[in-house]
């Protein structure tokens, strides 16, 4: 493959893994409470410009327009950086097995973005250590890092013969 070609494999590999994540966290969570964490992405993007980088708490802060939008839109730009740099980082056409621990590992390892930058950001401490309840909010988090790592591996396998 040529670089456009892993670049586009990564794309689509990356928004492929983000939307089998989403499915996963809908029905274990349902809507509502997918949504509600996105939509504090978005605050935190859109209050950028007036509040700057660092929150107290994201959750007490004021509400602003289209967030939903936003944080979803971050959050599926996100993955697909993911993708690409999975992509880009391992060989893909390596055998399955191979291909399922490199994925699945890589997936656990995007828990560092949120843990060391978002939620202190959010202010939440490192790794939600600012919480009530944090080691049930990791927990949360690693799961939700862990599939997405098995939707990078399933869209890989699903895309490899299109590239």
């Amino acid at each position: 493959m040529n670089f456009a070609e892993l670049l586009g494999f990564g794309t689509s590999v990356g928004l492929g893994a983000t939307v089998f994540m989403d499915v996963v966290a809908v029905l274990r969570q349902g809507l509502s409470g997918t949504n509600g964490f996105y939509c504090l992405v978005g605050r935190w993007i859109g209050s950028l410009p007036r509040s700057g980088f660092a929150h107290d708490d994201i959750r007490k802060s004021e509400a602003i327009s289209g967030e939903a939008l936003l944080g979803w839109s971050a959050h599926i730009l996100m993955g697909v950086v993911f993708g690409v740099c999975f992509v880009l980082l391992f060989d893909t056409t390596v055998s399955s097995a191979i291909l399922g621990v490199q994925s699945v590992g890589f997936g656990l390892g995007t828990v560092l973005v949120p843990w060391l930058i978002f939620q202190p950001l959010f202010g939440w401490g490192v790794a939600v250590s600012n919480t009530p309840d944090p080691w049930r909010l990791r927990l949360r988090s690693v799961i939700t890092h862990g599939v997405f790592g098995v939707g990078l591996f399933v869209s890989a396998l699903a895309l490899r013969p299109l590239f």
